[in-house]
């Protein structure tokens, strides 16, 4: 029963944020204006990344926004990978790196190329900086997602004890510090917990 009130809360507020998303892109880039652009770059042929890309780019088309999808051979080198990110960085709005990358390639150092005010995925360390000491920046999309969730599920966080499966960059370490923000009393339990 709490699943299916769960999933309906979040396809109705997806419903309502996309809407209201759209009517401020019409409103705000009125015709001849360019639209907000995102682009997402994927590294290598992984089923789950794509089929995740394709998502992403049905809500950017629904709501308005452009949608640049790149594709590179799982052979590109870091070197080459970070000047595709810096080449494209005055043309967009948003870019997202697809996770997970070739094992060759320096996850830091591609973190890090993709410009903080455009890292719409909130793996840069300045954003996960602003999110260790409660500053704005962007924040990993699927822990705002579960906090999303949980409030627009009248889920009081404040005081609760929170646990958290997993100590990721992407998940595990964003969604405690969320929790947090949200006077949750957090455990973060992982591999070589006991």
């Amino acid at each position: 029963m709490m699943t299916m009130i769960l999933t309906r809360n979040i396809k109705e507020y997806c419903a309502t944020k996309k809407a209201h998303l759209k009517e401020t892109i019409e409103r705000d880039f009125p015709e001849g204006i360019r639209k907000p652009t995102l682009a997402v770059f994927q590294i290598g042929d992984v089923e789950a990344s794509t089929r995740y890309i394709r998502n992403k780019k049905k809500d950017c088309e629904e709501v308005g926004i452009n949608f640049e999808w790149y594709y590179y051979p799982e052979e590109i080198t870091t070197e080459e990978l970070v000047q595709e990110i810096k080449d494209m960085t005055p043309y967009v709005d948003g870019l997202i790196v697809q996770m997970p990358l070739p094992d060759h390639i320096d996850e830091t150092a591609i973190k890090l190329a993709i410009d903080p005010t455009k890292d719409v995925d909130g793996f840069h360390e300045q954003n996960v900086g602003a999110l260790c000491v409660g500053s704005k920046g962007y924040v990993s999309c699927t822990p705002l997602g579960v906090i999303q969730l949980l409030k627009r599920s009248g889920i009081e966080i404040a005081g609760k004890r929170c646990v958290v499966l997993g100590r990721s960059n992407i998940v595990g370490k964003p969604m405690s510090m969320l929790l947090l923000r949200e006077n949750g009393t957090v455990t973060v339990c992982h591999s070589r917990t006991e």
